[in-house]
């Protein structure tokens, strides 16, 4: 029987909703889903990628760190999205952590032989995910060229809209649910340099801010 919540993740996903419904569905059989407290690991920087994650509900915290343990955010991945793919399809091991933001957060796990065994035989999936590896190096690419060429400002504004999610239909206002210290961990920067910058686009009119959220007034005026 397929799993519900993960039949909801995979038809909503743009790497996965184009699939014929009978093999959304052999994958979906493939999925356990697993819960996790706030600030749980769901996955560890540096073991065996033998899994692959779907977030149901929640999201999760994406970090990397360095050798002298210092940690830098690299993303929040939401419901409906799925994550882990990389060490998954090519068994090596993990290249960041992923852990519980809210709690309780719910996540479908699919283990890799059994995945691999239904690769070999539907070269369609094969397809789509080379698609679902080529958006992440794309992101990547991205995040390697705005460290490069935008200025602080710049880049914060960025992965601000990259973090944002739409209030609603018919509205150009868009909320971020993160702290400014969170905010400057994904940045590399100090919390003090983020506030400056929020504290003048809010005079601006620009944002709004409140704990724990920022809100985006207009997306397509903000940069």
């Amino acid at each position: 029987m397929p799993n519900p919540g993960a039949m909801s993740v995979l038809r909503g996903n743009p790497i996965f909703k184009d699939l014929p419904e009978d093999l959304l569905a052999e994958v979906a059989e493939l999925c356990e889903n697993q819960s996790y407290r706030r600030n749980e690991t769901v996955f560890a920087e540096g073991t065996p990628g033998t899994k692959l994650y779907g977030v149901i509900a929640g999201r999760l915290l994406i970090t990397t760190s360095s050798l002298d343990g210092r940690d830098l955010h690299l993303n929040v991945v939401v419901q409906g999205e799925i994550v882990g793919e990389i060490a998954f399809l090519d068994g090596g091991m993990r290249t960041a952590t992923g852990r519980a933001v809210d709690g309780p957060v719910t996540c479908f796990e699919i283990d890799r032989a059994p995945f691999f065994r239904l690769l070999e035989r539907t070269p369609l999936l094969s397809v789509h995910l080379l698609q679902l590896v080529c958006r992440r190096v794309r992101w990547m690419t991205r995040l390697v060229a705005d460290s490069a060429f935008l200025s602080v400002p710049q880049r914060l504004a960025t992965r601000m809209l990259d973090l944002a999610k739409p209030l609603g239909a018919g509205t150009e206002s868009a909320e971020i649910k993160i702290s400014q210290a969170e905010l400057a961990e994904f940045l590399g920067i100090s919390r003090q340099v983020v506030n400056s910058y929020l504290r003048a686009w809010q005079r601006d009119g620009r944002v709004q801010l409140a704990r724990g959220k920022i809100l985006i007034k207009d997306v397509s005026r903000f940069l």
